[in-house]
């Protein structure tokens, strides 16, 4: 698509005017920074907001050369004052309330949360139908493109440091906050590296909120195939361990090198198939082979007897992330000592 023709599904369809998107949008966003905070702004983030031509100015009128990522949305890498930025463009501008919703909760998450390990929101642009967001750069792109395009494998004391700091915001998530906030989405598309390929997740726009003491809420199954609990899928409950269980599979995803998403494509389970490879006895020929040359048998099975204790059947089963991050600082201790 050429740059006039992304321009143009930029600014139309014009069934509103760009005011009623910013009163429409900016409303929404605000009842749900309410709604997360429970009206306090301790530890939020402002939002700055920019106008369609700030976010034009940005990108160079949506230059495809800055084109950084795709998948719901493309993702271009911006400049806005003299700061690098990810800009998140919607790939489809009709009138669609899922994707508003997505990117509003996405956005008021993001605005409540502060933690070094959860990308960062630096402002939006209301005026069209589905706002436009604008993060923080992470320079080495998402973990899926390290574990699974070839280029730039991760060694073994670069994925523990991945899963130690993915479980530390996690744990932020759950346990920071007057409630809980789940993310329902934790799969490696969702996390992104910096420059000294530190981990952060992003991608909040499935988060809920839970209340303390009340009976877990039903909510629609969402979230990536072969990642999601089936806990929740059988109870529509969710709970904190949803999360735990997506965690557990990334750590296996971690330890393999195979990816979950694509294996549940063609019906195969990456939890199962371990899980009887554990029971055959068979466990190291489903390990990465690169790992098996850096990291002893002891270190791997350790992290991989927390992956397994992270995907048990029952929720009530697992660990909570606090304990997960326990044991990988301990495990990242005994890492650096070996070196």
């Amino acid at each position: 698509m050429g740059q006039t023709q992304t321009k143009k599904c930029i600014t139309e369809p014009k069934f509103y005017s760009n005011e009623k998107h910013f009163i429409d949008n900016g409303s929404i966003l605000l009842e749900k920074q309410i709604a997360l905070s429970r009206g306090q702004n301790t530890g939020s983030t402002q939002l700055k907001i920019l106008s369609v031509d700030e976010i034009e100015k940005a990108t160079n009128n949506y230059d495809p050369n800055l084109v950084v990522g795709r998948i719901q949305s493309t993702v271009f890498k911006g400049v806005i004052d003299d700061q690098v930025v990810a800009v998140k463009v919607p790939r489809d501008f009709h009138l669609n309330h899922h994707l508003i919703e997505l990117y509003l909760t996405e956005a008021a998450t993001s605005m409540v949360m502060n933690h070094e390990n959860l990308v960062k929101i630096y402002g939006g642009c209301l005026e069209t139908f589905i706002p436009i967001m604008v993060y923080e750069y992470l320079p080495n792109g998402s973990l899926v493109q390290h574990l699974h395009s070839g280029r730039n494998r991760l060694k073994w004391s670069d994925r523990l440091t991945v899963a130690t700091d993915i479980a530390y915001g996690l744990s932020y998530m759950h346990n920071a906050m007057s409630r809980p906030m789940v993310h329902r989405n934790v799969q490696s598309f969702s996390i992104l590296l910096d420059q000294s390929f530190r981990a952060k997740l992003s991608n909040f726009g499935y988060a809920v909120t839970l209340t303390p003491g009340e009976t877990a809420q039903k909510w629609p199954v969402l979230g990536s195939p072969g990642c999601i609990d089936p806990e929740y899928i059988e109870t529509e409950q969710v709970t904190e361990k949803c999360d735990v269980y997506s965690f557990g599979v990334l750590l296996l995803e971690l330890l393999t090198g195979k990816q979950p998403i694509m294996m549940a494509r063609y019906n195969n389970d990456l939890v199962d198939i371990f899980v009887s490879s554990v029971e055959d006895n068979e466990m190291m020929d489903m390990i990465d082979s690169e790992l098996l040359e850096q990291a002893s048998d002891y270190e791997i099975r350790q992290v991989a007897g927390l992956a397994l204790k992270c995907v048990a059947k029952k929720g009530d089963e697992r660990p909570t992330m606090i304990n997960v991050v326990q044991e990988l600082w301990q495990m990242q201790d005994q890492d650096k000592n070996k070196s």
